[in-house]
């Protein structure tokens, strides 16, 4: 099958969505299919654009200067965009906000190419309601415009399902969940004898050290991040990524900011530190959970994040989005008082069962034949 994979973005620009771009094709090619992803030259230092990775050139004016992930592609790159459509079998689209993704849907809905739709979140809050207002009307009239030309629309929780059947009035018989995944191959179980060396290497102090994975917005929590290292000084945080938001500017000398990493290192990091911190809110699934508990990490996410996995509450640590519950959990933590932490074997396992991209790509393969017919 040749299958056309479209994102906005991809690593190392940091984002659920972009971890499962890369999962997703590189479990379809392992299967034997033939794979083009179409995405933006954002940012700039990634992978080089090439036959089966075409990086168009875009701008980031949205992401930059409100937070919003829409990359503007140039209307010169629209012919090869149709191109690239009409040589493809099927074509999988991520995204339904104003971006590259879109004008790949519109383009498969004009030449009624069969297609899938996943989208990974319901609707993000911004500070301004009137651009909630636009975004939401945007999103959900893009939902009922593709499913009405014959798309599938796939979800990766509950909570986004639920909200496109009951506000944007697509029908339930149209959408499917597809899980989340983690290629166990990179990310796996970081025994104790590795761990004390990776801990070195990372040069984490013989104190209790969270790490946090994920772009630098406000949307990520990194307001409450900031609070929090503040009142909690004796713990060290890690921040892994990019953004708006600069925390080396915050002047904490408990605060560490690392770049991009590549999966291997990503890995020793999650197996590195004690607890793995996602305070955040308009998510689907957060990638970095599933990954982080692959090493063994124990995580303290907020009820929002939760909403995307609604199971097994018990393997992870939720937590209101609130200054005092959250320093309260992580005192607890840092005293040894959380037994969830020492079950670091126990939460690798439950991650191996709970999330492989393999499975889920197979859950593809079956929709595109679905909608092929």
């Amino acid at each position: 099958m040749r299958i056309l994979l479209a994102t906005n973005y991809q690593p190392p620009h940091m984002g659920g969505i972009e971890f499962a771009g890369q999962s997703l094709k590189t479990c379809w090619e392992r299967d034997g299919h033939a794979v083009t992803w179409l995405t933006t030259d954002i940012p700039r230092c990634g992978r080089p654009s090439a036959p089966d990775n075409i990086r168009f050139p875009a701008t980031n004016i949205l992401e930059d200067h409100l937070q919003v992930n829409a990359p503007q592609v140039a209307p010169f790159v629209y012919p090869q965009i149709v191109r690239l459509v009409k040589e493809h079998d099927v074509v999988n689209v991520h995204a339904l906000t104003p971006a590259l993704s879109t004008v790949v849907l519109c383009a498969a809905m004009v030449l009624r190419k069969p297609t899938v739709v996943t989208q990974h979140v319901a609707i993000i809050p911004f500070r301004s309601s009137f651009l909630s207002f636009i975004q939401k009307q945007f999103i959900c009239s893009m939902a009922r415009l593709s499913v009405k030309r014959g798309a599938l629309i796939t979800f990766v929780s509950p909570a986004a399902r639920d909200f496109f059947v009951q506000t944007a009035g697509v029908p339930v018989e149209r959408t499917i969940l597809t899980p989340t995944g983690t290629d166990h191959s990179i990310y796996y179980f970081v025994g104790n004898e590795e761990r004390e060396r990776l801990r070195s290497k990372w040069a984490l102090p013989n104190r209790f050290s969270i790490l946090f994975v994920g772009r630098l917005i406000e949307k990520k929590g990194l307001s409450l991040i900031r609070q929090v290292a503040e009142r909690c000084r004796e713990v060290r945080f890690t921040l892994v990524g990019g953004g708006q938001i600069d925390p080396a500017t915050w002047g904490l000398p408990n605060v560490r900011v690392l770049p991009a990493v590549s999966n291997e290192e990503l890995r020793e990091l999650y197996g590195a530190h004690d607890l793995f911190l996602m305070p955040s809110y308009g998510e689907g699934w957060p990638a970095v959970v599933p990954q982080a508990m692959a090493c063994g990490l124990a995580c303290l996410i907020s009820e929002e994040v939760f909403e995307g996995h609604q199971k097994d509450a018990d393997r992870f640590i939720v937590c209101r989005r609130d200054l005092e519950t959250i320093v309260a959990k992580i005192t607890q933590a840092a005293e040894g008082r959380l037994p969830l932490l020492a079950e670091r074997k126990a939460l690798s396992d439950y991650s191996l069962h709970a999330w492989d991209w393999q499975r889920t790509a197979r859950i593809y393969l079956d929709l595109f034949e679905k909608v092929k017919r």
